[in-house]
């Protein structure tokens, strides 16, 4: 306890040098929470999970994403089976599978194939019928993906496959608190609870029947819409942008589908602004956003606090160490020991996937050398000096075992803290 309330004493105290041992006890009485960065997601988006796969009825679709199969309306029982489980999946999945939609001829026209993660409703005989549409049904769960704020893009990898110049498309809309449709003739229903939109048509990524090429999409949200509330996200994957068009010759693939969030890191806080040379430094920030998307074939993002030069400039940083995560958090550092001794110094961070660089500091970092402590506590009158370990236990006898140890002065002026080796 006295040396707890001293290390209380040692805190009020400025300019300090504070050892990782008191640090430590610090870190200990706060908690840190660390939590994922990937915020709302739709529910099985590497289409891993299949229902009722192996059904003698052809009724199998991915969990949570549906087709023909599982269609309302007053013409669902004339769908038929467009969509199914492939093992051809994109280029770096650790997945197994992916989802594969075809167009079919029904009634003398062109139905094409069609994946939501709401559901479908066959209403019309005319493609472009208003009750021929996607939409979100908030009774039943399957049908819907609550979501709380709007993504700054829908990300997809597509393989599309045909013989002509049609383009399939990917479409998602993020709306209000409505049973929200999309209909098949381009239109939103209810137009007032559009929040945003993503849409791209895409090109053939090669012949029917040939390589399975694969392509990762990234489309941006457009908060296009006179709603501000969102509730919902629907998405909506068709093997031609309009419908009746293309051949049943076409295919497309689906696989690995993620949100997007602007990400951002910010320095949070310093330990101190007063460093002796080899001293700790701990770094406390907060990341947020989209970190590491696990559909994009790049190394982990890692999180690399730099040094600026002893006028503040980050012409030439030195680094001063780094940590590979996705999550809010504090690095560890050490001065460097060939640091020179200023008043201007400023740390900063930089990421590597999603890349960013923070805002400094934000305030100047005094570093000096050993001999400007000694000459420091040459200037104040000494009344005692106790040493202790890195467990904070005092060391009264004479000897000291190889290692590092904390030397605690008392002076006129309040307590001042060195770090020594002992080899």
């Amino acid at each position: 306890m006295i040396f707890l309330s001293l290390l209380n004493e040692f805190f009020k105290r400025k300019p300090m040098i504070k050892s990782k041992f008191y640090l430590s006890i610090l870190l200990c009485l706060s908690s840190l929470i660390c939590f994922a960065q990937y915020g709302d997601q739709f529910e099985n988006r590497g289409f891993e999970s299949w229902a009722n796969f192996g059904s003698s009825s052809d009724t199998y679709e991915p969990v949570h994403w549906h087709s023909g199969m599982t269609a309302s309306g007053s013409y669902s029982g004339w769908l038929s089976k467009q969509i199914d489980r492939s093992n051809a999946v994109r280029p770096g999945s650790t997945g197994s599978w992916s989802v594969k939609l075809w167009p079919k001829s029904v009634m003398f026209t062109i139905a094409n194939g069609n994946l939501t993660n709401g559901r479908m409703n066959a209403g019309s005989m005319s493609v472009t019928g208003a009750e021929n549409y996607n939409y979100t049904q908030r009774s039943e769960a399957p049908f819907n993906t609550p979501i709380s704020a709007v993504p700054d893009s829908l990300t997809i990898w597509v393989c599309f496959r045909s013989n002509n110049t049609y383009n399939a498309q990917v479409r998602a809309v993020v709306h209000g608190n409505a049973d929200f449709r999309m209909v098949s003739n381009g239109s939103v229903e209810p137009a007032d609870k559009l929040v945003a939109s993503a849409i791209v048509s895409f090109p053939r990524t090669s012949a029917s029947g040939g390589a399975m090429t694969w392509k990762r999409l990234s489309i941006p949200f457009t908060q296009n819409g006179p709603c501000n509330d969102p509730r919902y996200i629907l998405l909506s994957a068709t093997t031609h942008e309009t419908p009746g068009e293309g051949s049943t010759s076409d295919d497309l693939y689906l696989d690995d589908v993620l949100l997007v969030y602007n990400p951002s890191i910010q320095i949070e806080d310093l330990n101190n602004n007063y460093f002796v040379i080899g001293d700790e430094m701990i770094i406390r920030y907060n990341l947020s956003g989209t970190m590491s998307p696990d559909n994009l074939n790049k190394a982990p993002n890692v999180v690399i606090a730099q040094l600026s030069d002893a006028n503040g400039s980050f012409g030439s940083p030195v680094e001063l160490g780094r940590v590979t995560t996705n999550t809010s958090g504090s690095l560890e550092v050490t001065v460097p020991m060939d640091a020179s001794a200023g008043e201007q110094y400023r740390v900063r961070l930089v990421t590597t996937n999603y890349p960013m660089v923070s805002e400094d500091n934000g305030f100047d970092i005094r570093i000096v050398t050993h001999d400007a402590v000694e000459e420091d506590l040459a200037e104040e009158e000494i009344i005692s000096v106790e040493v202790f370990d890195l467990l904070g236990r005092p060391m009264r006898d004479g000897y000291l075992a190889p290692g590092i140890y904390i030397k605690m002065y008392r002076t006129t002026k309040g307590y001042t803290v060195q770090k020594f080796l002992v080899q």
